[in-house]
């Protein structure tokens, strides 16, 4: 292992343990909109098949990125992923997945939740099939020289309101609560099912995985999950509906992180007081004031380590950096291109 390797390994296992003293985990990521997900499956409009799933092409692009980004990712590794975007839980489990233009989506298909009793992961499934000859192609093509992430896929609560309908499920909240919260927790354990599954395909990278989205390593396997919907959730119904998830979910693996907005901190008080997770992802949204969110993140980063996470400029970076202690912090810059991101890491690492 050369001496870079080890230094970026060593500053994000000690991020994990909130004893990087010295400076905060600082990093840069491409973009991840689904139109990179519609130009590389073989289908640009319509149903898609496990058949429009092109292995050969995939490995060809993870390549080709993985020589652009590979000298430009600050203290993190590229990392590659079975197609971030796409929605393979919802197609294994019967929903119709098309693609249009620059998106990939799938559409409600539960018309009522004594439906979901019939939902279990199988490895039998076409698309599992086709994800797990995906991930093992990815895995052979890379050959250590770059690490390959679990798939994140779309987190339970997620998943659940997109195939249930946002309408349909907001009313569920009143009118069927207990089939509600009964069809949450069908949807975490076929989310967990699908993640242990993927990890006995993939190999460590170095003693550790890095997440699919941020690149961030760890020692141990790595899962990032959200709750976008949980803005139609008073605290009340997140507490009863949602947690209970979430504490299934943070059993799955050693370093599960939440992701949550900076529009929808709502929940933040009782994420900070689950012992048993790791870390939290903060995602600022579009025209977020970064003045404004420094006591946030300051807030989260005195509890647990903290990845914030956005298009930033350099002095957005630099004021987080600034104004936050290090241990436990981790900045992470998006840029649309490698020499956009080598211009954020010659300015802020030099």
């Amino acid at each position: 292992m050369n001496s870079d390797i080890q230094a970026r390994l060593d500053l994000q296992r000690a991020f994990w343990q909130r004893a990087n003293h010295d400076r905060p985990v600082i990093g840069f990521t491409g973009t991840y909109f689904s139109t990179d997900t519609v130009r590389l499956i073989g289908r640009e409009q319509g149903r898609v098949s496990p058949e429009d799933i092109v292995v050969e092409r995939i490995l060809d692009h993870a390549d080709a990125q993985y020589e652009g980004w590979k000298d430009c990712t600050g203290d993190l590794f590229w990392t590659a992923t079975q197609l971030y975007q796409f929605r393979w839980l919802a197609a294994a489990i019967g929903a119709p997945v098309f693609a249009g233009g620059d998106s990939v989506w799938a559409e409600p298909f539960i018309g009522d939740y004594v439906e979901l009793d019939q939902i279990a992961f199988s490895e039998e499934n076409r698309w599992v099939e086709k994800l797990w000859q995906l991930t093992d192609a990815l895995v052979g093509r890379a050959s250590g020289r770059y690490p390959v992430a679990a798939n994140e896929f779309m987190s339970p609560l997620s998943a659940l309101v997109d195939l249930r309908g946002n309408t349909q499920f907001a009313f569920d909240l009143y009118d069927r609560r207990d089939e509600a919260k009964r069809g949450l927790r069908t949807f975490t354990s076929v989310w967990s099912a699908f993640v242990r599954n993927q990890y006995r395909r993939i190999p460590d990278w170095y003693g550790g995985y890095p997440s699919a989205q941020r690149y961030l390593w760890a020692p141990g396997r790595i899962i990032e999950f959200s709750e976008d919907p949980a803005f139609m959730l008073s605290p009340r119904f997140h507490d009863e509906i949602v947690m209970p998830s979430h504490r299934e979910i943070v059993r799955q693996v050693e370093y599960p992180y939440i992701h949550l907005h900076s529009t929808q901190l709502h929940t933040l008080d009782r994420l900070l007081e689950m012992e048993d997770l790791p870390a939290i992802e903060l995602t600022p949204d579009h025209g977020a004031s970064i003045p404004d969110l420094i006591p946030t993140i300051a807030r989260i980063q005195a509890r647990k380590p903290v990845i914030v996470h956005a298009f930033f400029t350099v002095e957005e970076m630099r004021m987080i950096i600034e104004r936050v202690p290090p241990e436990g912090l981790c900045v992470i810059g998006r840029a649309e291109t490698p020499d956009e991101a080598r211009r954020l890491g010659d300015a802020l690492l030099g």
